[in-house]
């Protein structure tokens, strides 16, 4: 398995694919296992996203959702409910189940530079208003 050290820790990536306009990456932090999805911004605005956009050899897309696995269902990302020095809580829901996971600081951040990683792709920098 393919791994990628960020900062202190080190996130093993499980699977990857490219499928038309749907990106999709498999990763494993410590035990726990997470999903960052990507698609086109149009697609991905539609279904509520506010990820960050990132450029492909093709484009823009857009991260639409991260998703945790947890009892064989998997969670979507709400956000951070606390912080702490070296780990911050974060939110995850399914339903109305939630979930709460201790993970490193900027999660979300060190999932996106990890699909920039896997898939050789950049972040587009953001326009000022």
């Amino acid at each position: 398995m393919k791994t990628h050290s960020l900062g202190t820790d080190t996130y093993a990536i499980f699977d990857h694919w490219n499928k038309g306009s749907v990106w999709m990456i498999h990763f494993l932090w410590g035990k726990k296992d997470f999903r960052l999805y990507m698609e086109a911004p149009e697609a991905a605005k539609a279904k509520g996203a506010r990820g960050p956009l990132l450029r492909t050899k093709a484009g823009l897309i857009m991260v639409s959702r991260l998703q945790y696995l947890y009892n064989f269902q998997w969670y979507d990302y709400e956000g951070v409910g606390g912080h702490g020095l070296a780990r911050e809580e974060t939110r995850w829901v399914r339903g109305r189940e939630k979930r709460t996971v201790e993970l490193p600081k900027d999660f979300f951040e060190v999932a996106v530079d990890l699909a920039c990683l896997e898939f050789g792709i950049t972040r587009e920098k953001a326009k000022a208003s």
